[in-house]
């Protein structure tokens, strides 16, 4: 039989540490609800493998480090190495992707940094320590309604991301995406304990200044209230690089508390009602296979590097009130445009060939998978690893291990959008051709 132990933490930063997920600056003024690391820890045939879901927009190079290093210390070298430490993406949880705090004093950041680390280190060190024997249940459900692929082919040709509600020049999305939601239900003396859940979406349902785990706090307190049981719902994402809530064809509302509750309540219901159909997993052997993927960076030429110098002579420095956002230059922000035009020049500058990042990938036999990927990879990624996968069920898990920034697909390039603006360290056109290789390496 498995053996299944979890444990979960409260992360929430102290009220003026800076906010991540927009280019203005946001120091929190309080919250809608706490962020929380959710650790599961599973043991089948004597190997022990886990997860730690935390409710951050990304995880800094520095965070990765320090939790890994705190998990080796208390827990040995086996578990790090099969311990998948991913984030959820919520744009209304704390920043720490600057070595020196950037919103408010010192001390408050690095405390705020800090107790996530120790609860990141405790949450695990609990859920191995609560190890008692599980069964475990895995299924998926090709029903994602509340994700679309944000950005649009225009009449005109060209392709625009996010290019507002209703936009009469809208012809079709770019591509189509994976709809697949994998889910894990462990189940201890006959009752659910805890949960997983890959989902393919954005988490920048809310805005604004108040620190939230957007809709996937909202999904996990759903689940938690039907179930009658405050269990750790660990949500995973799927690679979102090219995705959102926003569905442009229609003229609604959809950034606000509310609407992180619709869609977690929406999600919570997908999710309950597959519940009783998930298959029984049998007890396997675990391979755990981590490897390096080098991310090429992107190269500016000199035409590009005149052309934003160009914008930043003639363009008016007008700031914007409110939140600097990606849909803010499909509609020619003078501040957005400034903004980028700085970016390029600041990647021709600035950037270096490439940088390194984990990837880790983790086998039920041919059960089930588990793979890493690190940044906001295009769900293209995930399409063409889950096809290639020797598993019928592979958790493609983004935002994980490494740092890195959107990975889109190689024709994205050249077609433009907010994903492919370049940036220090931004990943180059084959940057996607290399990671999914390297995934599939760490499945042979």
């Amino acid at each position: 039989m498995f053996k299944a132990g979890y444990a979960q933490e409260i992360i929430t930063p102290p009220v003026g540490v800076g906010l991540a997920g927009y280019f203005n600056t946001r120091p929190n003024d309080g919250m809608y609800d706490d962020l929380l690391a959710k650790a599961l820890v599973l043991e089948s045939n004597g190997k022990r493998f886990g997860f730690l879901a935390l409710d951050l927009i990304a995880g800094a190079e520095r965070l990765h480090k320090d939790i890994d290093a705190g998990i080796r210390k208390e827990l040995g070298d086996d578990l790090a190495d099969a311990l998948i430490v991913s984030c959820t993406h919520t744009h209304t949880g704390p920043q720490f992707k600057a070595d020196k705090p950037t919103y408010c004093e010192k001390d408050v950041t690095e405390y705020a940094y800090e107790m996530t680390i120790e609860a990141c280190i405790r949450a695990v060190k609990r859920a191995v320590m609560n190890l008692l024997p599980a069964e475990l249940f895995a299924g998926s459900v090709f029903n994602n309604p509340y994700a679309f692929v944000r950005r649009y082919w225009m009449k005109n040709g060209t392709i625009v991301t996010n290019p507002g509600w209703g936009n009469p020049d809208i012809d079709r999305p770019e591509d189509e995406f994976d709809r697949t939601i994998n889910i894990l239900k462990v189940v201890q003396n006959g009752r659910i304990v805890a949960l997983m859940a890959n989902i393919g979406n954005h988490g920048d349902t809310i805005g604004g200044n108040t620190v939230s785990a957007d809709w996937y706090g909202r999904f996990t307190q759903e689940i938690q209230y039907q179930l009658h049981c405050s269990l750790p719902v660990l949500v995973v994402d799927d690679a979102s690089g090219d995705l959102n809530h926003f569905d442009f064809k229609q003229i609604i509302k959809q950034s606000s508390y509310k609407e992180a509750n619709r869609i977690g309540k929406g999600y919570a219901a997908i999710v309950l009602d597959a519940l009783d159909d998930l298959e029984p997993l049998k007890e396997d052997d675990v391979v755990v296979k981590n490897g390096t993927v080098v991310m090429p960076h992107r190269q500016i030429t000199d035409a590009e590097l005149e052309e934003a110098k160009h914008t930043l002579a003639t363009v008016p420095d007008i700031k914007k009130d409110g939140d600097l956002e990606s849909q803010d230059l499909a509609n020619k922000v003078p501040a957005a445009l400034r903004f980028f035009a700085q970016r390029v020049i600041d990647c021709r500058e600035k950037s270096v060939p490439s940088h390194s990042c984990r990837l880790t990938s983790i086998k039920l036999g041919n059960q089930v998978a588990f793979v890493s990927l690190p940044g906001e990879p295009f769900n293209g990624i995930a399409r063409a690893i889950r096809k290639a996968s020797p598993c019928k069920y592979t958790y493609i898990i983004e935002l994980a291990q490494s740092v890195s920034d959107y990975v889109p697909m190689p024709e994205c390039f050249e077609r433009g959008g907010y994903e492919v603006q370049a940036g220090v360290d931004t990943p180059a056109p084959n940057a996607a051709t290399v990671l999914i290789d390297a995934a599939l390496e760490t499945l042979k």
